[in-house]
């Protein structure tokens, strides 16, 4: 099955294979945090079901749906790249191996497929060789991309794939399936200060994100007002990930922004520093504010895993003050 507000993306999409347009190379991108790998995991399944249920889902009983869900299946392959190693990337010889997997025939499926996680951490050389696959895929091959960056992916690759853009899902549906997993009157907070993503709000909740997050935040906030500086906040940041940072710094921005406007309080995505975020946007112009978010939008483009990620850090806190703080306190 799929998460509750992917349903009717699995029906479109279910639409492609049942009617035999499904493409060589399929590119899966949007947000982090809303269900694509599951939601790839289950296609790839049913793909090469061989009982698949009335609503068009893997029966998950026949070998084939055994097989991929114990990784065993030998016509199927998923390269998943660790989330918590930043630092890892897909190298020529992960993508040389799995043009070596493509090119053989197939044994027991239907098809012939390759699901790569992550894919924007391919780097040059692993971009360059995946483009044979894409040029001269297989007979009954499918290849998928999945990644919240895929705009990081060379223009070459992505025009060569078909793109299933996903986006973040209804509020309703994924309110519902957090209080169906643990009621509690904190979720719609929570989910918008995720950003609208429920697996995020959910692993926040769980593992304590959202108290990093609303600290953080209070420290922005100290050093907006000279109270704290910028070292001091990136070093007690040294062990978390840039992405991250650099996603809640958006966040807050695009909060001080919509307070600057005096935009409706269920617009913003951080409720629960709310009273922050309003002194802050009203000792700042629009243009700063506009400008700060820019700076923010550009260093989640170029953010990697080859880079200083402190001084990545700090640069971007730099960024922010020069942006929003009162040129009284620059430099303190």
């Amino acid at each position: 099955m799929v998460y509750p507000w992917l349903v009717d993306a699995w029906q479109q999409y279910l639409h492609y294979l049942v009617n035999e347009r499904l493409t060589h190379a399929i590119l899966v991108s949007g947000p982090p945090a809303i269900g694509k790998l599951e939601f790839c995991r289950t296609y790839v399944r049913r793909m090469n079901c061989t009982n698949p249920d009335p609503q068009g889902y893997p029966c998950g009983a026949c070998d084939n749906c055994h097989l991929i869900k114990a990784g065993t299946h030998p016509d199927v392959r998923f390269i998943n790249m660790e989330e918590a190693d930043r630092s890892e990337q897909i190298k020529v010889d992960d993508i040389r191996e799995i043009n070596r997997f493509m090119a053989l025939s197939r044994q027991q499926g239907r098809f012939k497929v390759v699901c790569i996680n992550r894919a924007h951490r391919m780097n040059i050389n692993a971009a360059n060789a995946l483009l044979k696959i894409l040029e001269e895929p297989p007979p009954g091959s499918v290849l998928f991309l999945v990644s919240d960056r895929a705009e990081v992916l060379p223009a070459t690759i992505r025009s060569r794939c078909q793109i299933w853009k996903f986006g973040v899902p209804d509020s309703t549906l994924a309110l519902h399936w957090l209080q169906e997993k643990a009621a509690s009157s904190a979720w719609q907070d929570l989910l918008g200060a995720c950003g609208g993503r429920p697996l995020l709000a959910w692993e926040s909740h769980d593992s304590g994100l959202g108290k990093m997050r609303t600290a953080f935040y209070e420290q922005l906030h100290a050093l907006m007002t000279g109270k704290e500086t910028v070292t001091g906040i990136s070093s007690r940041l040294r062990n978390e990930d840039p992405e991250r940072i650099v996603e809640w710094l958006q966040a807050w921005c695009g909060d001080l922004i919509r307070c600057r406007f005096k935009e409706h309080p269920e617009t913003i995505e951080n409720p629960d520093v709310l009273e922050s975020l309003q002194n802050l946007a009203q000792q700042a112009t629009p243009h700063s504010l506009f400008d700060c978010l820019d700076r923010l939008t550009y260093s989640r483009r170029i953010v990697s895993a080859s880079m200083n990620q402190r001084l990545f850090v700090e640069n971007m806190l730099v960024q922010c003050q020069q942006s929003l703080q009162p040129p009284s306190l620059q430099g303190r």
